[in-house]
Formats: C-alpha cells, sequence, structure tokens
C-alpha cells in the first residue's frame, strides 16, 4: 500500500537548482517517493507523455529544471485520486495566480504539516489525496485484521 501520508515533500529550496537530464529525474523521483510509490513508479515513458501534453514544459536542452520537477512531484502526489487531464488543468489555474515557488511551497506545506494554504484549490485537492489514503489505510487494515482473525 502507499504511504504517502508519512512522507515529507521536499520544499521548493531543496529541489536541485540545477538542470536535470531524464536519469537523474527518475532518480530524483524513486528517491523523493520512496517509500510511498514503488520504485520505478515514475517512467521515462511518462515523462516523455506529460511533456507531450504540455503536462510540464519542454526540458532545456534536455534538462529538467526546478519548475519542472515540481511540477512532476505535484503530478505524482496527486494522481492516485484524479485524472492526468484535471490535474493539469487544476495546476494551470493555479499558475495563473501566483508564482511556482509559493504553490508548491503552499502544496508540500498542507501535505507534510497541514498547515493551511490561502488558496482553497490547494487545499480541497491536498485534503482528497489525504483522505483518500486514510480510507485506504483504514480499508487495509480491517482486511488485515479480518484475515488475522480468520486463522
Amino acid at each position: 500500500m502507499q504511504d504517502i501520508l508519512n512522507m515529507a515533500l521536499p520544499q521548493w529550496e531543496l529541489l536541485p537548482d540545477i538542470g536535470l537530464y531524464m536519469d537523474q529525474v527518475i532518480t530524483l523521483m524513486d528517491h523523493t517517493f520512496s517509500p510511498a510509490l514503488p520504485k520505478g513508479e515514475m517512467t521515462k515513458s511518462m515523462v516523455n507523455n506529460y511533456v507531450k501534453h504540455s503536462y510540464i514544459s519542454k526540458p532545456e536542452k534536455k534538462k529538467y529544471q526546478r519548475k519542472q520537477i515540481a511540477r512532476l512531484i505535484a503530478i505524482t502526489t496527486l494522481k492516485s485520486v484524479f485524472s492526468i487531464q484535471e490535474i493539469a488543468q487544476t495546476l494551470n489555474t493555479l499558475h495563473t495566480d501566483t508564482n511556482s515557488e509559493e504553490l508548491y511551497n503552499a502544496f508540500v506545506d498542507y501535505m507534510n504539516e497541514d498547515i493551511d494554504p490561502a488558496n482553497p484549490i490547494i487545499r480541497a485537492s491536498c485534503q482528497t489525496v489525504k483522505l483518500y489514503h486514510q480510507t485506504l489505510a483504514l480499508v487495509y487494515t480491517e482486511t488485515e485484521e479480518e484475515e488475522t482473525n480468520e486463522y
């Protein structure tokens, strides 16, 4: 089971401030989300598809920047609950109001520490993800208890 509720997402300033090649991005994503996502959850094909559909911007000289990595982290976190199209629409809507660093840090603060963001879209999307994973945790706990009681 994914354990996204017990992990800490990195703040903007902890994201690499130098361009990363695709393999480095994949390694970073595996490291950032371990143990919440199975190793290999983020693939080159997935990232290329996100670029192809403009969910993240194209890399500059084959290097991904901090803004693209932050967006990948947000997409990966939200995709357990929302479709990629819904996530892209939400991120695009948010981006018109505030800069990427502020949005990303508000998202991370709420996911990591329940610090209430001023933005209701961030609050609602994070609450949805958290409630989904809390529900899964309860279901898995119930299922494990039932299986234990059967023996």
